[in-house]
């Protein structure tokens, strides 16, 4: 008997031993996110225990009880508390199997690249019920798990399938590339890839995929036209110059290789194929890698033509209230000429008379600053004011726009209204003085295409109207109410004006949404992806007429049932739901309505100084699915990201989006985001709004809704 009793006491220490070190490699692979399935052993190891936390009888529970439980989930989610929310799904299939819980359960792994979960709860969901969309999603977690065969069977029940929606056959048919392309069958890729684009022809990863099917081809030239047309879909796609550079040198084309190599490079320091490639090119090639000078602008010879062509102007009947513009701040000289005499006046005070067309300077010289005109030097202390005998442009030479972008330069410009010229502490600043009326002509081509129909540039120009007025004296410590950059609206004179925005200012002459009686902020964005946000989910102020909406056609989505599941917001992201956004046929915004970006790990390390990035996710989401936060979590370091989003992650088109963490052999090599509009989504969708003319609203029926509860009144 003790015999027995001690050989039982040896097996239980073994027992003990293998669970303990059993466990304890489990929690340590979860802590350093080296391995998937110890990962999934520890979730396991959670789903059991809360079973056993809410171990209870499994009565049938009607959809009203269990609603509390799926709406608590879903806000934990929106808080960023993925944990949270996972347990509180568990909860709900520990008292009943539910569809809904499980599916947003499945979202919630997925995003957090948990795939062998995701297999299972995929696996339980197809033994009730047989749809295609899960049989795409099984497919996507077998190939992230390094499961081939199984994705590909997975992939083609999906093709074989007649139903489901137009991403199914094109996500389907990419993975199906994907994995064609690791077994080097490079036409069996490429019948897929074609495949994808037929389906859809904004998507440009495809094109890109091509190309990459093609460069292993090595057929070049046509992987640079692939590459090419990706670039066209999305300009700042990133890696596809690396490989148009590499395509370039491997037909001989030196010049065109090392162009695209650099801007490779400037995209992507940390690419070191990059480095080599460049650095072997300039020891071969040295003359390629000459820099040319690039100026400042302020540092540009500056060129004054003898005579000037003035543009002809047809005069407001009424050019509305008047405005400061600033063109120009603190600057040593500024000329200048009318296009009718004039004088010049100090306090009310004439100093100085020109001529039509006259050469004119102003001056900042050793703190003094001075008129030069007719031959004649005037000195001034106060701000000194042109007065026109005619309606005519006043023309800048040498305005500076652009400072600090690659864009930037110098341009001769001419403006309506007149200018005034203010003394500052170092330099001369200039202020255009101009008709609310006459601004809007300028800007509102700036902003919205002139070749849009009549009633979306009316839109446009009552938003544009309500703006101004609201930030008036914005800039008043400099002495004007807006600058001529986008941080009030681009304004570049007389030479942007176009006869159809122009009509469109005329007919809606005085127009002004108001709320409590004040102009409102009348913000907008190039495209919502088929819902606006609150301001508060953006900026952080709660602002009563920015109020989320729905572009889709024939939805209405009031704002307390605003916010989607998981599994909501995966496939709205995913699919291209019917809206108002998506109506316009031109290339570029139907492209911005729904993208995708493919992001290595390498590049997002370099980009936001975190080595050895484990673990990327979002911890918190504005009630339309914006992402305000996003936390990154290094080997060593961990940081919560907040501010400009989408420049830190590669310049993102919008903070709309659903991430996709990506596998090759198990390890982690990139994210996906898959995305939705264009900008910062609050306000009037202009793309939303040209839709919408084109199924016959009125511009004050799209204004009233995109901006709440506002009134549209004639302030002339």
């Amino acid at each position: 008997m003790q015999e027995l009793i001690k050989q039982k006491k040896i097996r239980f220490l073994i027992m003990a031993v293998l669970i303990f070190s059993f466990i304890s490699s489990g929690v340590v692979a979860y802590i350093k996110h080296q391995d998937q399935d110890q990962k999934q052993t520890i979730e396991d190891t959670k789903e059991q225990e809360v079973d056993e936390r809410t171990e209870q009888p499994r009565e049938e529970e009607t959809g009203e009880e269990l609603q509390p439980l799926l709406v608590e989930a879903k806000n934990l989610y929106y808080q960023g508390d993925y944990q949270a929310s996972i347990e509180q799904y568990q909860i709900i299939l520990a008292r009943q199997e539910n569809k809904e819980a499980r599916l947003n359960l499945a979202a919630i792994y997925e995003e957090l690249g948990n795939y062998q979960l995701v297999v299972k709860q995929y696996q339980q969901l197809l033994k009730q019920e047989e749809l295609t969309q899960w049989r795409l999603d099984l497919g996507i977690a077998y190939y992230q798990l390094g499961k081939y065969q199984q994705a590909e069977e997975e992939l083609n029940s999906v093709l074989t399938s007649d139903t489901g929606a137009n991403y199914l056959r094109r996500d389907a048919n990419y993975y199906l590339a994907l994995l064609a392309d690791k077994q080097k069958q490079f036409e069996v890729a490429e019948q897929h890839l074609l495949e994808t684009i037929k389906v859809d022809d904004t998507f440009a990863q495809g094109y890109f995929q091509l190309g990459e099917v093609k460069f292993a081809q090595g057929d070049y030239q046509a992987a640079i036209e692939h590459y090419n047309q990706a670039l066209r879909i999305d300009g700042s796609l990133k890696g596809v110059k690396r490989q148009i550079g590499l395509a370039h040198l491997e037909l001989g084309q030196i010049e065109r290789a090392v162009n695209y190599l650099q801007q490779a490079q400037i995209e992507d320091r940390a690419d070191g194929l990059v480095k080599e490639k460049l650095a072997d090119l300039e020891e071969d090639y040295p003359d390629y890698f000459e820099e040319e000078e690039r100026l400042l602008p302020e540092e540009i010879e500056r060129e004054i033509p003898e005579e000037v062509q003035f543009r002809d102007i047809e005069p407001l009947a009424d050019p509305g209230q008047q405005i400061r513009v600033g063109i120009m701040d603190e600057q040593e000289e500024i000329y200048f000429r009318v296009g009718s005499d004039f004088v010049v006046e100090e306090v009310g005070t004439v100093i100085a008379e020109g001529q039509k067309g006259e050469l004119a300077k102003v001056s900042f010289v050793d703190g003094n600053y001075y008129l030069d005109l007719a031959g004649e030097q005037v000195q001034f202390t106060k701000a000194i004011e042109l007065k026109l005998t005619e309606e005519e442009p006043v023309l800048l030479h040498n305005v500076i726009y652009g400072a600090g972008y690659y864009w930037g330069g110098i341009q001769d410009r001419q403006y309506r209204g007149t200018m005034e010229f203010l003394p500052r502490e170092d330099g001369i600043t200039v202020v255009n003085l101009v008709g609310l009326e006459e601004y809007l002509l300028a800007v509102v081509p700036s902003e919205m295409s002139a070749s849009w129909a009549l009633e979306a540039l009316k839109v446009q120009t009552v938003a544009a109207r309500s703006y101004t007025l609201a930030n008036l004296g914005r800039f008043a410590n400099r002495g004007y109410d807006l600058c001529d950059t986008v941080q009030s609206a681009a304004y570049n004179g007389i030479s942007r004006e176009h006869p159809r925005s122009n009509q469109a200012v005329i007919e809606t002459s005085g127009e002004v949404m108001t709320y409590d009686g004040q102009p409102i902020n009348a913000v907008y964005s190039a495209n919502s992806g088929g819902h606006t946000e609150n301001s508060e989910d953006v900026w952080g102020g709660k602002i009563p007429y920015l109020r989320g909406v729905s572009t889709e056609m024939e939805t209405e989505i009031n704002e307390q049932e605003l916010s989607k599941s998981p599994l909501e917001l995966k496939e709205w992201l995913r699919e291209r739901p019917s809206s108002y956004s998506d109506l316009l046929t031109e290339s570029w915004t139907m492209s911005n309505y729904r993208w995708q970006r493919k992001l290595s790990l390498d590049y997002l390390e370099a980009r936001l100084g975190i080595e050895d990035i484990q673990e990327i996710r979002p911890t918190k989401r504005g009630q339309a699915g914006s992402v305000e936060a996003m936390l990154v979590i290094g080997a060593e370091e961990e940081q919560e990201f907040r501010n400009n989003l989408r420049s830190r992650f590669g310049e993102l088109r919008s903070n709309r989006f659903w991430i996709q963490p990506q596998y090759e052999a198990g390890e982690l090599v990139g994210y996906k985001f898959y995305g939705s509009g264009w900008g910062h989504s609050v306000g009037m969708d202009q793309t939303a709004a040209g839709g919408m003319v084109s199924q016959g609203y009125s511009y004050q029926e799209i204004l009233k809704h995109f901006y709440t509860d506002i009134e549209i009144e004639d302030w002339n």
